[in-house]
């Protein structure tokens, strides 16, 4: 099975995916407890198991290689969590006097902060997080979602449009300040 996929056999890749989508499913529930979440990490894991198909290693059991993927997947996921909750969540980034000023509730904040960039339609959140949160330039983006330079440009415009009429002027402030002066 693994030399057929390692030659992009797609009905080996079909076979293994309905055989193995439901196990790696479940790891995800387990380590997620998120329904949305553990279905895309299941689909970046065999996205993943066919982008690196040819360094499969024919020695290893095809169920290490595809979980050893799903792991692999996971550590990422969980750094973007985490690097996601260091800005997004813990308005401790925002300078003291701004902080005081603009908002009462730290609840307050981060809610506002989430419920706007969850309003943002996906991809364009997704195209905000990969630049503000993960720190890719605009050609990786591009490259990474298969879309024109430009539409990364116009797409984080249009975010920071939606943001500015979105949240008060003072958590604007502090959304500006968090994600583009850093």
């Amino acid at each position: 099975m693994i030399s057929s996929l390692k030659e992009g056999d797609h009905k080996t890749f079909t076979d293994v995916f309905d055989e193995w989508k439901h196990k790696v499913y479940s790891y995800f529930m387990r380590k997620t407890k998120q329904e949305e979440v553990a279905k895309e990490l299941t689909q970046d894991t065999f996205i993943k198991l066919w982008k690196y198909r040819q360094q499969m290693d024919a020695t290893i059991g095809l169920d290490q290689q595809i979980f050893q993927k799903a792991r692999q997947i996971y550590i990422d996921w969980l750094r973007k969590e985490a690097s996601y909750r260091r800005h997004v969540e813990t308005p401790e980034n925002i300078p003291a006097e701004i902080s005081s000023a603009a908002f009462n509730d730290r609840h307050e904040l981060r809610d506002a902060i989430h419920s706007a960039l969850n309003s943002l339609p996906a991809k364009r959140k997704q195209i905000f997080e990969l630049k503000h949160v993960h720190g890719y330039s605009y050609k990786e983006i591009s490259r990474l979602l298969g879309i024109s330079t430009k539409t990364v440009d116009s797409q984080l415009l249009k975010a920071l449009s939606h943001l500015r009429k979105t949240l008060s002027n003072s958590h604007f402030i502090i959304i500006y300040i968090l994600f583009f002066t850093a």
